[in-house]
C-alpha cells in the first residue's frame, strides 16, 4: 500500500511541473506578443510624430487633421489586422521579418545584418484604387 502511495504521490509531482512548464511557455509567448504590441505602437507614434510635424510645418490647421481623423476612423477597412513585414536579406537572401524589438527594423536570423524596414503609406481607399484599375482611360498599353 506504501509502495501505491508514494506512486499517486509521485505521479501528482509529474502532474504539476507538467502544468507549470506549460503555464511558464504560456506566460512567454503572452510576454513575446505584448513585446511586439509595444513595438507596434512604438512603429506607428514614431510615423505619427512625423507626419504631423511635417503637416504643420507646412500650414496644415489642426482642425482639418481632426477632421481628417473622423472620416478614417469611420471607414470599414481601419480596423483591419495586418500582417508583419518581411524582405530578402541584402547579405543572403533569406527572409528577414519585422523583428518587433527595434521599430522599423529586422535581423536576419542566419547572417545577422540588421535592415530598416520604412514605412508604408498608404493615402486613399481600398475602394478608390479598384475603381481607377478598372478605368479603361488609365490603361497604360494604350
Amino acid at each position: 500500500m506504501a509502495r501505491f502511495n508514494n506512486y499517486q504521490n509521485t505521479q501528482e509531482q509529474m502532474r504539476n511541473i507538467s502544468l507549470e512548464s506549460r503555464t511558464s511557455e504560456k506566460v512567454s509567448e503572452v510576454n513575446r506578443n505584448v513585446g511586439d504590441m509595444r513595438s507596434e505602437v512604438l512603429r506607428v507614434k514614431i510615423m505619427a510624430q512625423a507626419m504631423l510635424e511635417i503637416l504643420v510645418e507646412q500650414g496644415v490647421d489642426a482642425d482639418r487633421i481632426n477632421a481628417k481623423i473622423e472620416e478614417i476612423i469611420a471607414r470599414p477597412e481601419t480596423f483591419e489586422s495586418s500582417a508583419r513585414e518581411s524582405k530578402p536579406c541584402p547579405r543572403c537572401g533569406r527572409m528577414i521579418i519585422d523583428n518587433g524589438a527595434m521599430p522599423l527594423t529586422g535581423t536576419c536570423l542566419y547572417c545577422g545584418i540588421t535592415v530598416r524596414f520604412p514605412p508604408k503609406i498608404e493615402v486613399g481607399s481600398k475602394e478608390q484604387d479598384q475603381v481607377q484599375d478598372q478605368n479603361p482611360t488609365q490603361d497604360p498599353i494604350i
